[in-house]
């Protein structure tokens, strides 16, 4: 049978290291920011398996005339105003015009996708991939864990009180007698 303290110190010992591992990672987040690095969540196995479903694309934002052909790139999606994709450029053509489009296509689609884009000005080019990291990022911005880590911090912060109210020894009363 499990004794109170062999649970205490195995909840203080679990709460430790997902405490050091959150620090880590947003140690590591806030790193990739300072060197100009941006994480992108991944939403579909279209990339696999250079980039596959719910990882994490480190992207880094080049020119535009830069891209070539094999770069895979992050993009706003033409169809849908807001949606992110990220896919390999299969092909880049110049118009008589001087302006410049590009062709992608997903490495786990059989076919390019049905749209030639016009690049803004910067885009972002994937230099590497982190499994599973995404789903991270994509469920901290949900209401449920964001409830959740405040419900934790405020137990924290509870169990703290409470250690510190019973730990603290009472003030002592010296009494002294009155002489008539």
């Amino acid at each position: 049978m499990l004794s109170w303290r062999t649970l205490v110190l195995a909840l203080r010992g679990t709460v430790g290291l997902f405490s050091g591992l959150t620090v880590l990672a947003l140690a590591a987040y806030a790193a990739l920011l300072v060197l100009g690095y941006t994480p992108v969540a991944v939403y579909s196995g279209s990339m696999e398996p250079v980039v596959g479903t719910g990882s994490l694309a480190i992207e880094r934002p080049v020119a535009a005339g830069d891209v070539r052909v094999g770069d895979v790139i992050t993009f706003g999606n033409p169809y849908v105003p807001g949606r992110l994709v990220t896919h390999r450029v299969v092909q880049v053509l110049h118009t008589r015009d001087g302006r410049v489009g590009y062709r992608t296509k997903g490495d786990a689609n059989a076919q390019r996708d049905p749209w030639t884009i016009e690049l803004p000005a910067a885009v972002g080019k994937v230099h590497g991939a982190v499994p599973y990291a995404g789903y991270a990022l994509v469920y901290a911005r949900t209401r449920e864990v964001r409830t959740a880590v405040l419900g934790l911090i405020a137990l924290v912060i509870l169990f703290g009180l409470l250690k510190r109210i019973w730990t603290t020894p009472a003030p002592s009363v010296r009494l002294e007698r009155i002489h008539r």
